[in-house]
């Protein structure tokens, strides 16, 4: 793979600092080319394009520094060099009018600051004890795979006469959707822009892993929902997901339904991720530690092998024992602050 690099006045000194000979500074449609001729024998390096400064220069955009920043995060995460040239116009146009998408982009950087820092500072004896742990969940995982593929082959072996038929060709190791539950409510009005940045990295984590991206965003009820096929970018969901508002209470079992029920359409797939966004008390949280919601939630585990985030907005409110099928929880309490 050829490196990227950016063309500047300080990386030109340096290489004529340590070269003879005679240089030549070209420039063409995919970046720029150096040619050095030392003793009669031509050495040619070429120098692609930073791919947003291209996207700037394509566009002619006047930006900030600021600005700059929060384009190259969208850049690297929503894999904007995949849209049109229409598309990317439409992009940049809404990025420039939508304070909300800049805000966004905003609190995504300063989470990304706060991630690295926190790992920076982790004594190395915790960072092999991650490595280790990273060991663990591979096989963990990988032992999941073979107990869905044998349970996948159980249920599609056919017998005609004294033949058993294997569908061994249909028998893949697939990743399952990444689902997000977003709450979209009075109480958490104050928290949407932070949510949704939080939602940002995982249009590339679905790219990068080829899975669906589902956004659900509920109140009492589900209003919409949009699917992002393996990660890619669709400008008009996207829009309507970040301009996407709604006012009243949370219920959380009809969204964990419609969870359920997006799960009986991938079922050729043997994991899927669900990640809660929620302010931590929805008015019908009693009922998840019912029978019915228990059986609904246990066979959401056992038969999709469902793994449960929640993301609370605060640690207070977060009430533990109805939130009791979550395999991790986390708070965003200093992060709003």
């Amino acid at each position: 793979m050829m490196k990227s690099y950016r063309i500047t006045a300080t990386l030109l000194i340096k290489i004529a600092s340590n070269t003879t000979g005679i240089i030549v500074l070209s420039k063409n449609n995919f970046g720029y080319t150096i040619d050095i001729i030392q003793k009669n024998v031509l050495w040619r390096c070429c120098f692609v394009k930073d791919a947003v400064e291209s996207l700037i220069e394509k566009f002619a955009l006047a930006l900030t520094s600021e600005q700059h920043d929060f384009l190259r995060f969208f850049y690297d995460n929503l894999h904007l060099e995949e849209l049109s040239d229409k598309e990317q116009r439409i992009f940049i146009d809404y990025f420039y009018k939508s304070e909300t998408l800049r805000n966004m982009a905003a609190f995504a950087l300063e989470l990304a600051d706060i991630m690295r820092e926190m790992c920076e500072n982790i004594p190395a004896i915790e960072q092999a004890e991650r490595l280790t742990n990273g060991k663990e969940q591979r096989l963990y995982y990988e032992r999941k795979w073979q107990i869905a593929r044998r349970q996948k082959l159980k249920y599609q072996i056919t017998k005609k006469g004294n033949i058993l038929y294997v569908p061994f060709d249909e028998y893949k190791k697939e990743l399952g959707p990444i689902i997000i539950c977003l709450e979209q409510t009075t109480g958490m009005v104050a928290y949407s822009d932070l949510c949704k940045s939080m939602i940002l990295p995982f249009f590339m984590i679905a790219h990068r892993e080829g899975r669906d991206l589902y956004i659900v965003p509920y109140d009492c009820q589900i209003h919409v929902h949009y699917r992002f096929e393996n990660g890619h970018l669709n400008l008009c969901d996207f829009k309507d997901f970040i301009e996407y508002k709604a006012k009243g209470d949370a219920a959380i079992l009809p969204v964990l339904h419609f969870v359920k029920g997006l799960l009986q359409e991938n079922q050729h797939c043997t994991e899927a991720d669900i990640i809660i966004f929620t302010e931590g008390t929805p008015i019908d949280g009693q009922h998840l530690v019912g029978k019915q919601a228990k059986t609904m939630l246990d066979e959401m585990k056992r038969k999709y092998y469902a793994e449960f985030l929640v993301i609370a907005m605060h640690e207070q409110k977060f009430n533990e024992q109805q939130f009791w099928f979550a395999n991790k929880a986390f708070f965003a309490d200093d992060a709003i602050q």
